[in-house]
């Protein structure tokens, strides 16, 4: 009996238990077919094949499932038994445990032996069915890219004892084509329509092959445990297929079943009063499969996003929701705002809520901690029912797979890159209503994946949400005509049409072409009152305008756009504050800190609760403060400043920026007594800029993250790249001392954004901005054309594509090749916090660093407030400042 399945680690001394080849065919194909029958999926199949499908169709495609692993009856791997134990004299092929590709090399041609081995496949039947082929090399590239064919005679040689033939790969592909026919009866039928040939169609079902194979390979005892003695698999698989998808949440039961668990309205939803004309708005059914909603930060873009989900939910127009965010961090904190929605809604049996961030994965708001053999270890130590729940939370390449999950843009992202296990993500996707956040807080190559990205999403009847405080007009009409599906519909408006549109609005795409209707958002609007002040440069003065501020009581917030000028700034102010005597330094753990992306996974959370706990709607009462950070700051973050002190910066990012100012009001319910202090009663903004307002010395080289970074060879790279939008930006608040936000939003944007507005800042500005803004188009083109390649092609045949060997060069962000670095046992950190790992980014790495280094020569920090580390040939230091790294010759 050829095996399909044994324990990694068995017992020594002791023959390996096996789970047969063919029982393992039987578990995922009955996976595959109770896919098929849950309604996201039919969904999904049904609008890339064009057509409804019917029952001879799924028993088809449950077949070609069937055989993803052919390629196991192979000698070599069933040589693979005796891994450790010595294996019988007669059986002399060498071991081999590869089957995939070896599987796909019987339909190539490219083995004399493979007619024999395939003659007991009804393969003439299975001619009538359509572009077969196409369909079985999706199916056995089920291990997460296409294979080639790996064309080896000797492993499919028969084995023999003498005159005794022990195993023939022949018999057992036969036994595969005797089993297929007699559990799917109806996919031998005659004049059945052909199945879908569309690619599309065919990537999407190599997802699903991967799903089911995933799902019928888990051998918990409620899933799909090893065959017992006379079971017969083909009666029970299905059953046990039906309860894991069930329990997994794959499964969410019909709309009927749906409405009687969450009868709940908005205000019970969210606990509030009434919800706003906004919110209400985006259930609209009459919405398109792609909504961009644009309404100011604190508007409750986030709860109408949800009651969205519920609303096609409860329809049946989906069966998931991913809420995708652009950073860990904002990922981190809306989950617990989602969770909190969930157990609202669903008094009983609330479906799994997953944080899909890798390293730091969550489900129900339990931690879990991996074990060996990809088991894990669930914190509140769950019975077997809510382990299975949490499936999809076990691993961060099928977190996608849970009814609700939050995380960053990246999982997302990653279905759409030609990267192992891409087809898995995209095909569990297709369930969803996908919400990003945060929209405009992509750069170009994350945009170019995004969109390519929502073009599968609604060919395979998925729904797309976008949500932006700061949208332009090239962005929104491009996401819209996606979902009008027509690219002739992504025309730019001119200037003029752009600035005429309403703020805030939904728009969407319809048959007829975009639409963007308005819509009332935040009651609350604010006079901000701004001006530059050209000190980017100098931290003394910067630190002096602050504490002063802070003497007055103000709470004071401080956005660098660059790490070290944020740790030059907050230098100074402890300086000034020792000076004075003054009490205004933000601190965690009695130490003084700031705010990055630089701080490890242990310290980032408590960083985050104090920043809130200190500078948050409820904030501690205290005299004044000042908090020092980076675009950390700008988003997901609950922050309510008296000031605003900020680097120039684009104006949809200034405008984030600008949302943590004066973010709630007060004197207000919760805080009756509590006022602005005098002088900070209305909002209040220094924007910093380069010595006398003048960025044309950045367009050669780039200072506090303006302006391109230049590297011969290389494309433009930089934090804030376009100084054509950055000159915008700067006359915007120079122009007016005051802005109403959001009234002005629309047009603040769009006036620096817009091609026609640049075009005319570099026509002023002379030749030299004329050139600068040539290159950058040129660089930007090229990093829309780098997305296109890596980009996952799902409009090409899959058969005829190979996945890159490199795939640790693509990434959903350009520049994502960071080091996680592993500290064992865990180093201390600067509050108290042991640190276990930290992420490096791929600037501050040594050039040459081979993939195998470690952390090296690890010394503490006096007074344990942190630890310094070699990697490779750099030294780092880990301190309360977050990770640097320490200059050790005169050119660092």
């Amino acid at each position: 009996m050829a095996w399909g399945k044994k324990p990694r680690h068995p017992s020594p001394g002791q023959p390996p238990a096996i789970h047969p080849l063919l029982d393992h065919q039987i578990d995922v194909a009955s996976v595959f077919v109770a896919l098929c029958a849950t309604a996201g999926v039919r969904r999904a199949l049904e609008a890339a094949a064009g057509r409804p499908l019917q029952a001879t169709d799924v028993e088809r495609l449950g077949a070609i499932a069937f055989l993803h692993d052919i390629g196991k009856a192979n000698t070599g791997f069933q040589g693979c038994y005796w891994e450790h134990a010595e294996r019988p004299h007669y059986w002399t092929v060498p071991k081999k445990p590869g089957h995939s590709a070896q599987g796909w090399a019987l339909f190539t041609h490219s083995m004399a032996v493979a007619p024999r081995i395939r003659a007991g496949l009804p393969l003439l039947q299975m001619n009538t069915w359509g572009d077969t082929w196409a369909l079985l090399h999706a199916s056995i590239s089920h291990h997460g890219r296409p294979v080639t064919d790996i064309a080896s005679e000797s492993i499919w040689q028969p084995v023999h004892d003498g005159q005794n033939l022990i195993y023939d790969p022949a018999e057992t592909v036969a036994a595969m084509g005797h089993c297929m026919q007699r559990i799917f009866p109806r996919a031998f039928a005659e004049h059945a329509p052909e199945l879908p040939d569309k690619p599309e169609f065919v990537h999407l079902f190599a997802g699903l092959v991967q799903l089911a194979d995933w799902l019928g390979s888990d051998t918990r005892e409620g899933f799909h445990p090893y065959t017992r003695p006379g079971e017969d698999r083909s009666a029970t698989a299905p059953e046990r297929a039906r309860h894991a998808l069930r329990a997994v949440g794959l499964d969410v039961g019909d709309c009927a079943a749906r409405v009687a668990a969450t009868g709940f309205d908005f205000a019970q939803a969210f606990d509030v009063p009434t919800p706003r004309p906004m919110q209400l708005a985006l259930a609209d059914a009459g919405l398109g499969p792609v909504v961009v909603l644009e309404a100011e930060t604190g508007s409750g873009k986030t709860e109408a996003a949800l009651w969205r989900f519920l609303s096609l939910w409860r329809a049946g127009q989906v069966d998931a929701l991913y809420f995708a965010l652009p950073t860990r961090v904002a990922a981190t904190q809306l989950y617990e705002r989602v969770l909190a929605f969930v157990r609202r809604v669903w008094p009983r049996d609330p479906p799994v809520t997953v944080r899909a961030l890798p390293g730091y994965p969550a489900a129900d708001g339990q931690t879990a901690t991996a074990l060996p053999d990809f088991h894990v270890l669930w914190s509140d130590a769950p019975g077997a029912d809510e382990a299975e729940r949490r499936w999809a939370a076990e691993s961060p390449k099928r977190c996608l797979a849970a009814t609700i999950a939050v995380g960053t843009v990246d999982q997302a992202l990653l279905s759409a890159l030609q990267t192992r296990h891409a087809h898995l993500r995209l095909a569990m996707l297709a369930r969803s209503l996908l919400v990003v956040d945060e929209v405009h807080a992509s750069d170009a190559y994350m945009t170019r994946l995004l969109e390519r990205l929502l073009r599968t999403h609604v060919a395979y009847g998925g729904q797309a949400l976008l949500l932006s405080a700061t949208l332009g007009a090239s962005a929104r009409s491009c996401y819209l005509a996606i979902g009008s599906g027509s690219r002739a519909a992504a025309t730019l408006p001119s200037l003029d049409c752009a600035l005429a549109k309403p703020y805030p609005a939904i728009g969407h795409g319809s048959a007829a072409g975009p639409v963007l209707r308005p819509v009332q958002g935040n009651p609350r609007h604010k006079l901000v009152h701004w001006q530059t002040l050209d000190l980017i440069d100098e931290p003394q003065r910067i630190a002096t305008l602050a504490v002063q501020a802070c003497a007055t009581g103000a709470r004071v917030l401080v956005v660098r756009n660059t790490v070290p000028a944020a740790i030059a700034t907050l230098r100074a102010v402890e300086a000034l504050a020792a000076e004075q005597g003054l009490d205004c330094l933000f601190k965690l753990a009695g130490t003084s800190t700031l705010h990055h992306s630089r701080f490890s996974r242990q310290d980032r959370p408590l960083l985050d609760a104090e920043v809130q706990a200190q500078i948050g709607k409820r904030r501690a009462p205290r005299g004044g403060l000042v908090v020092i950070g980076t675009q950390t700051l700008e988003q997901s973050l609950d922050i309510d400043a008296d000031l605003l002190i900020t680097d120039l910066c684009p104006m949809d990012v200034l405008l984030q920026r600008l949302g943590r100012l004066h973010r709630h009001a007060r004197p207000s319910a919760d805080a009756p007594g509590e006022q602005r202090p005098t002088g900070f009663e209305e909002p209040r903004a220094w924007v910093l800029t380069p010595p006398g307002h003048d960025l044309a010395p950045l367009l050669q080289r780039q200072r506090h993250g303006l302006g391109p970074i230049r590297i011969q060879g290389e494309p433009m790279a930089g934090v804030y790249v376009d100084l054509r939008v950055l000159e915008a930006t700067r006359r915007l608040v120079m122009a007016e001392p005051m802005r109403r936000i959001p009234a002005d939003n629309r047009m603040l944007v769009e006036r620096a954004t817009h091609p026609e507005a640049l075009d005319a800042i570099a026509e002023e500005m002379g030749e030299s901005w004329k050139d600068f803004g040539t290159a950058y188009e040129g660089a930007l083109a090229a990093t829309k054309t780098m997305a296109n390649l890596h980009a996952l092609p799902v409009e090409k045949a899959l058969e005829d594509m190979q996945f890159p060997t490199d795939e640790g060069r693509i990434g959903s962000r350009i520049g994502a090749a960071d080091r996680i670095v592993s500290f064992d046992p865990p180093a201390p950190g600067p509050f108290g916090q042991a640190v276990a790992q930290l992420a490096i980014r791929h600037h501050l790495l040594a050039r040459a660093l081979p993939p195998e280094a470690q952390a090296e020569d690890l010394k503490l920090l006096s007074e344990g407030k942190g630890f310094t580390f070699f990697l490779g040939t750099a030294q780092y230091r880990y301190s309360r400042f977050g990770l640097e790294r320490v200059a050790t010759s005169p050119d660092e």
